[in-house]
């Protein structure tokens, strides 16, 4: 098992470079094994995130575990809040 974050490292809204972060902050905080890949450095990646969603227009961050697509960081952030973050995640 392990979390598969789609990332963007090019981006000039800082609101999208600080969910990737609290991701990331969440992800090690948690122990739990995680990759990052980032869709600006291969564009093939971008196409495959938007596959793996079943949305043409998916935007980065979005969150795997394995090949299970889990959701995007609206949902992420809300399971934080609500303190059921493995469970989201599917590793509980």
């Amino acid at each position: 098992m392990t979390i598969i974050v789609y990332i963007t490292s090019v981006t000039f809204k800082k609101e999208m470079h600080n969910q990737q972060s609290h991701i990331e902050t969440v992800l090690r905080a948690k122990q739990l094994p995680f990759e990052l890949i980032d869709i600006a450095k291969d564009s093939s990646k971008k196409d495959e995130m938007r596959q793996k969603c079943g949305n043409d227009t998916a935007v980065a961050p979005q969150i795997f575990n394995d090949d299970v697509y889990i959701g995007n960081y609206t949902a992420f952030a809300q399971a934080v809040e609500e303190e059921r973050i493995l469970e989201f995640l599917k590793v509980a």
